[in-house]
């Protein structure tokens, strides 16, 4: 099994038809549930971006001593 890797193959119940709409659908929601986390992680870079921008100019402001 690990030294032939192309006989390992999904069963019909994980991997439909390439051409029926379920084997699209499969694919369709795989694309969705990659769109939620890509903009998740946007989210979550913004929001470090946006905490890095405001420290910087609070510190601008205030000088250390």
């Amino acid at each position: 099994m690990i030294s032939v890797p192309s006989t390992i193959l999904a069963c019909a119940t994980c991997m439909a038809d390439k051409g029926s709409l379920v084997g699209q659908a499969q694919g369709f929601a795989i694309l969705v549930m990659l769109g939620f986390l890509a903009f998740m992680f946007a989210c979550a870079t913004g929001i470090v971006f946006s905490m890095v921008r405001r420290q910087r100019k609070y510190a601008s402001m205030h000088p250390a001593v």
